[in-house]
């Protein structure tokens, strides 16, 4: 079976699927570090009350595994409950996980037609995106609960922003989860030569402006709003909630 029908680069200048890759892989290694002190498996992780390391890592295979069956065309309602034997190590099978749907992704082909989040982006290639950044800011959340930093690339950042745009934020509007914006949010990147990302359609505006990972993790409440970061209206609009 050919692999790739059409290789689809990402705002970095590397596919989709390398990023995700790359992505699984640090998030796999950082569990197998954690696996060498257990007590790291139990860290709390701030940004998802009431969960450690392991329900993390947990939580994120079957996300994957979820993608997985909806490629093959299964129910999106169902979500897999499935979870490490007790003989199993929790490393191992998270980088079965991700293997398996870096794997499905690849022989679907980016141009595979599936459901997705969106209507108007009912092809396989939503997940490619879709699943990297579900990676990215949990790997910053189990570095974080381990009390470690994790530098993430700018422009993978600012896309992320650009999916809360696309994504997130007309989803919680069409699930009566949020209240359309009454300012135009505009997320000013600082450490990058690109187009502002605005969320919302209201004329008037709002400014947000710093580090493009720094924005990331703000709009998805994993650190707080500082005054650096522009119009004190911003932070009351962030604070309710674009994302799920």
């Amino acid at each position: 079976m050919e692999l790739y029908a059409r290789v689809v680069i990402c705002p970095t200048g590397k596919p989709w699927l390398d990023e995700l890759a790359a992505a699984t892989e640090q998030f796999a290694a950082l569990l197998v570090s954690a696996e060498r002190n257990d007590t790291d498996l139990t860290s709390p992780v701030q940004a998802c009350p009431g969960w450690d390391l392991r329900e993390l890592a947990v939580h994120l295979g079957r996300t994957h595994r979820w993608a997985v069956g909806i490629l093959e065309g299964a129910d999106p309602r169902q979500r897999p409950q499935i979870e490490p034997d007790e003989q199993e190590l929790l490393s191992e099978w998270y980088a079965s996980e991700a293997e398996t749907l870096r794997k499905a992704l690849a022989f679907a082909g980016p141009d595979a037609p599936c459901w997705t989040l969106v209507e108007d982006q009912r092809t396989a290639l939503f997940w490619q995106r879709r699943q990297v950044h579900e990676t990215i800011v949990h790997l910053w959340d189990a570095h974080h609960a381990k009390g470690q930093s994790l530098q993430i690339d700018p422009v993978l950042a600012f896309d992320g922003v650009a999916e809360i745009r696309d994504v997130m934020y007309p989803r919680m509007l069409k699930a009566d989860r949020v209240a359309p914006l009454q300012r135009s949010l505009v997320f000013t990147a600082t450490d990058l030569d690109t187009e502002p990302v605005v969320i919302g359609d209201a004329k008037q505006t709002a400014a947000v402006q710093g580090p493009a990972a720094e924005l990331l993790l703000l709009v998805w409440h994993r650190i707080p709003w500082s005054p650096a970061y522009g119009d004190p209206e911003a932070a009351e609009l962030i604070a309710q909630s674009l994302v799920p």
